[in-house]
């Protein structure tokens, strides 16, 4: 479930990350890009600042996109949620606006392997193509997925 309310400002957090001058824990593996022909690549696990974190019920921190800026995977009033590798509802960029990571044609996955898979959608920033050649891999696992069929 999606946190409604934060207490520290997106803005805020950034700017404390990177005075800090070290980058905030995160299990996307680097060299981890999505691709938008409005906004070119969107880089997952950058080099600085806090990176993307991939949790059982939800993605947390900020993807940086060269055109578009910080992409905030856990928006006040809006999150990215995880249901065992499908993800849904909504990221926020200020200069990218909503991106929907379940549209009505498309939507994006996490494989057993780990690899982001599907297309996520922003007004402003078009189509986001998850299957790249740098393709986007955490390090989270589902959650019973050899379980599954509920043998235990």
């Amino acid at each position: 479930m999606c946190h409604l309310l934060r207490a520290i400002q997106p803005a805020l957090a950034i700017a404390l990350v990177l005075a800090s001058g070290i980058a905030a824990a995160a299990n996307i593996q680097p060299g981890a890009y999505a691709w938008s022909e409005n906004g070119g690549w969107i880089n997952f696990a950058p080099t600085s600042g806090p990176g993307v974190t991939v949790a059982d019920s939800r993605l947390t921190g900020f993807a940086w996109s060269e055109n578009f800026g910080w992409i905030d995977l856990a928006p006040v009033g809006a999150c990215v949620s995880n249901d065992l590798g499908q993800l849904s509802g909504y990221a926020w960029g200020e200069n990218a606006g909503w991106i929907n990571f379940a549209p009505p044609i498309g939507g994006v996955v996490i494989a057993v392997s780990g690899q982001f898979n599907g297309w996520a959608w922003g007004e402003n920033i078009g189509w986001i193509n998850f299957a790249t050649q740098s393709p986007v891999v955490t390090t989270w696992p589902e959650s019973d997925v050899i379980f599954a069929d509920d043998f235990d």
